[in-house]
């Protein structure tokens, strides 16, 4: 079973959510629970439009610069991460990937040119981008952002601050349950022996993400 919280951290979480409820020019930024939905169908978290912002606007939102690669399975399933490594997000510290929107062709491309090819406990096949292609992906919208918090979350706070899932789905995987927040463009992996993983999509892509989770096994630490 998960520990609970060491007192550190929910005592970070308690702050966060209190100053949930205290006046606006008090009112703590960037927490992951501060979701919301544009005119437009994207979802804001973290002051981004996921599914209209591109790479080099969340670089420079951030003043961080990821790790770029195409994630390839055998299944003939491919993906375009930037990989953000563990820096503060408001009061929290947390892990961040961007998955970018690209064409087949160009994804063909970013293999060929890349730097260093790496075999994944997952089953896939890592792609570095060479410097050249960074650039070229720096220019593309994030279809999904999928933010790793370093503490565990416990149920009764996730809850209190994301509300009851619209629907709770169980994984294939042990200890991993999926709740779904479709009105929120939100879900997140509860893990009962982990850390919880928070998906973020435009209501457009959320049945594609939803499929994509219960298919497979849920982003994990690297």
């Amino acid at each position: 079973m998960k520990h609970r919280l060491i007192t550190s951290s929910l005592l970070a979480l308690t702050l966060g959510m209190a100053g949930c409820d205290s006046s606006p020019s008090q009112k703590p930024e960037d927490l992951p629970w501060q979701v919301t939905s544009t005119a437009e169908g994207n979802t804001q978290v973290f002051h981004l439009d996921v599914g209209k912002v591109t790479l080099k606007e969340v670089i420079e939102r951030f003043h961080s610069f990821p790790e770029m690669a195409v994630f390839a399975h055998e299944s003939g399933k491919r993906s375009l991460e930037a990989y953000f490594s563990t820096m503060r997000i408001g009061l929290f510290e947390a892990k961040l990937i961007a998955e970018l929107q690209a064409e087949p062709a160009m994804l063909d491309s970013f293999q060929t040119n890349h730097t260093k090819r790496e075999g994944m406990a997952s089953g896939q096949w890592k792609y570095t981008l060479s410097e050249a292609d960074m650039k070229i992906a720096n220019g593309l919208r994030v279809q999904r952002l999928i933010y790793m918090p370093m503490i565990d979350y416990d149920l009764d706070i996730v809850v209190a601050r994301f509300g009851e899932p619209e629907e709770r789905v169980a994984s294939s995987q042990a200890g991993i349950e999926y709740w779904f927040y479709p009105s929120k463009g939100l879900t997140i992996a509860m893990n009962t022996d982990g850390k919880e993983i928070l998906y973020y999509t435009a209501k457009a892509d959320f049945a594609a993400l939803k499929q994509t989770l219960l298919e497979a096994k849920p982003t994990n630490d690297r």
